[in-house]
This record gives C-alpha cells, structure tokens and sequence, in this order.
C-alpha cells in the first residue's frame, strides 16, 4: 500500500511541476513535428548553372533531365572565372560542364566527359548533388545512345519514396525517450534533496530501496505515457508517418528500455546535490549514448574501437528493436537478441544506480 501511495506521489508531483510538464508537453509533440518536417535529407530546390560549350541538342536535352523540385537551373555560365565566382558566392550546389562534341562525340561512340563540380562547403548537399547529377548522366547517356551489359533495377523496401520525415520522426522520437527517462527519476529524486525531505525519509520505516524504486517506476510510467501519446498522436496523426507494426509491441519494448535507463538515472541522481548538476550530467551521458547507438552515425562506418563500446549504448538495442517495429512490422517475439541485451543491461544498470543512490542517501 505504501508503494503505491509513493506513486501517487510522485505523479502529482510531476504534474505540478510546470517546467517539467510543459518541457515533456513539448519535446513530444512540436519537438518531434519539427524534427520530421524541418529536417530534410534528400535533395531539394538545389541551384546549379551549366556551362555548356556545345550548345547542341542532347547538351539541352541532358539539362533538361534535372527536374524540379531536386534541381533549380539557374543559367548558363560562359567562363571558368564564372565558375569560380557562383561557388564562392555560395550562389550554387554545383555547375554541370558540357564539352565541346559533346553530341558527336557520343553518336560516334567516342569517350567523352561531363563535369559536375561542387562546391564542398555545403557537405550534406554537395554529396547528394554529386550522387544526384552522375545517376542523372549515366542513365541519359546509356539509356539513349547504348545499353549496357548489366541493367540495375533498385528496389526499396519498407520507406519506398525515400522519405526522410519517415526515419526522422521516429529517431526524434526515441531520443526524446532516452533524454526524460535518464532526467525525470533523477530529477525526482534531487527534488527531494532541495526541499530538504531526505533526512525525513531516511528515518521512515519505508526502506531506501523501496522509495528509489518509487520514483523509477511512477517516471517511467508518465515517460510511456507521453510515448503513447506521441505516437498516436503527433507520429501517426499529426506528422502523418505509417505505422507497420504493433502498438503494443513498441509499448512494451520501451517498458524494459524503462527498465534499463532508469538505473542510468539513479546514478545521475546519487552524483548530484541540485537540478542544475541534474541535467548537466543527463546531457553528458546522453550524448556519447547517442554517439554509439547508431541513431546519426552507423554504427558500421565508425572506428572499430567505437563500435566495440557500442555495444554498452542500451539505446543501440532500443532503436534496433524500435525501428523494426515500427518501419518494417516485426513482431517483438522477432526482437528476442535485442529484448535478451536490454534486459541484462538494464537488470546490472537497475541495480547498480540503485545501489549508489540507497549508499548516497
């Protein structure tokens, strides 16, 4: 009875606590819309001159294979100085160059080159208006004048309009998890160190253990609350992303990652005397836990000795488990790797953050 007396607590605590609420309010709703339909990783509206020195045809024809909304044509340049002055202006992605011959060279079969030149600075779009243009060429120049040996046929499967707000969506989603799950339990705890109740409840017949469990359990309870909200409402409603798997299944997954990072939080809370110290340290767990989970980076192109600690991130199993749930509708029965590396790290993290936080009070 007096557990779930702690419960109750803890919850109107929460709720009356405008600052965290109207945080929480946020992150999981316009946090995650903006970081669905802000973040765009695919091409759009990239602006390019042409500096075609054949003037022919096929030379217009080519341009005219770079489509809106990708491309924006923006004219046509006469010099190299040109060039040079649009790119360092950082009026252009990049300029396509037409050679002399350009036509008869490829009725004749002849080797002939174009150039796609871009400007390095901007690194996300130059990447993509390089990969862009040379598919743009490659399939002008075969389809057109010779076919080649081997025709390849992409097929995508699970997101098939490339659509970054798809991945977008649910990777905000996930980190704004981790983010109140390592803040909240601790948070509630500290709270209780700045109002002074400690001393109070080390004197209580209520164990310590009892009191910190308390706290993990009732914020972990509003955290998958606002992750069923988030889903039902701001994913699937508002963002308007497809959800293939099962609700429930997803729900369930993120009460063991509960599980797990609440024992992360409960050492941020043994190491901390205020708020202040609270969310500095979320912040600095949280961001190598993010690093290594593969959530920005894959995990692949990432130095062997990063990819051996990520295999401590609990969030590379969380979003591994997470995202096929939701992009590709495996059942969480299919998770069993995943579910197994949760578990034991969040039954030695449970037990650990507890342990320094029981010792610390």
């Amino acid at each position: 009875m007096n557990f779930f007396i702690l419960l109750y607590k803890e919850i109107v605590q929460f709720l009356r606590n405008r600052g965290l609420l109207l945080f929480a309010v946020y992150a999981f709703t316009l946090d995650i819309y903006l970081a669905a339909t802000g973040i765009d990783l695919t091409l759009k509206n990239a602006s390019f001159y042409a500096q075609d020195f054949d003037n022919s045809y096929t030379s217009r024809e080519l341009l005219s294979k770079f489509p809106e909304p990708y491309f924006r044509f923006k004219g046509y340049l006469l010099s190299d100085e040109s060039v040079e002055d649009v790119l360092l202006k950082d009026r252009a992605v990049g300029v396509i160059r037409i050679p002399f011959n350009f036509e008869k060279s490829l009725k004749k079969g002849d080797r002939t080159e174009v150039a796609v030149i871009v400007n390095g600075a901007e690194v996300s779009a130059s990447y993509l208006f390089s990969a862009y243009a040379t598919q743009i060429i490659y399939n002008f120049i075969t389809g057109r004048f010779f076919k080649p040996p081997v025709e390849v046929v992409p097929r995508i499967y699970f997101n098939q309009n490339a659509s970054s707000k798809l991945f977008m969506a649910y990777s905000e989603l996930l980190t704004v998890i981790t983010l109140f799950l390592l803040l909240l339990p601790a948070a509630a705890v500290v709270l209780e160190k700045e109002r002074e109740n400690v001393e109070m409840l080390t004197v209580s017949p209520l164990p310590n253990i009892v009191f910190m469990v308390a706290k993990s359990v009732a914020m972990g309870l509003i955290v998958l609350l606002f992750t069923a909200f988030a889903l039902f409402f701001t994913v699937e409603k508002v963002v308007s992303v497809p959800f293939r798997g099962s609700e429930l299944d997803f729900l369930l997954l993120t009460l063991i990652y509960v599980f797990t990072a609440s024992g992360l939080s409960m050492f941020i809370a043994s190491l901390s005397e205020n708020m202040l110290q609270v969310s500095q340290l979320t912040i600095l767990l949280l961001i190598p836990i993010l690093y290594l989970s593969g959530n920005w980076t894959p995990i692949e192109a990432m130095p062997k000795l990063l990819q051996w600690l990520s295999l401590l991130s609990p969030l590379k199993y969380y979003i591994n488990g997470a995202l096929a749930i939701a992009i590709k509708g495996v059942p969480l029965k299919e998770l069993t790797s995943d579910i197994v590396a949760l578990t034991l790290q969040g039954g030695a993290l449970f037990a650990l953050g507890n342990y320094f936080m029981v010792r610390k009070i």
